[in-house]
């Protein structure tokens, strides 16, 4: 799908609140997004997300300031 759309994976990212699926994206070589609502924690046994993020709002201010 990434070729269809022309993109590499490097230029994707996954937003989710499970962590299964920031790991899963993660191991895919995509970027994955976090979004925490009331988790207290990331589990540290799973890939790290690309970005953390309390809410769609915070997400949003924050890849605003990264580009």
């Amino acid at each position: 799908m990434l070729r269809e759309a022309r993109l590499s994976a490097e230029q994707v990212l996954l937003v989710a609140v499970h962590p299964w699926d920031v790991d899963g994206a993660r191991r895919a070589g995509l970027g994955a997004a976090w979004i925490r609502r009331s988790a207290p924690a990331y589990p540290p046994y799973m890939t790290p997300p690309t970005l953390i993020a309390d809410d769609l709002v915070d997400l949003a201010v924050r890849l605003a300031r990264a580009h």
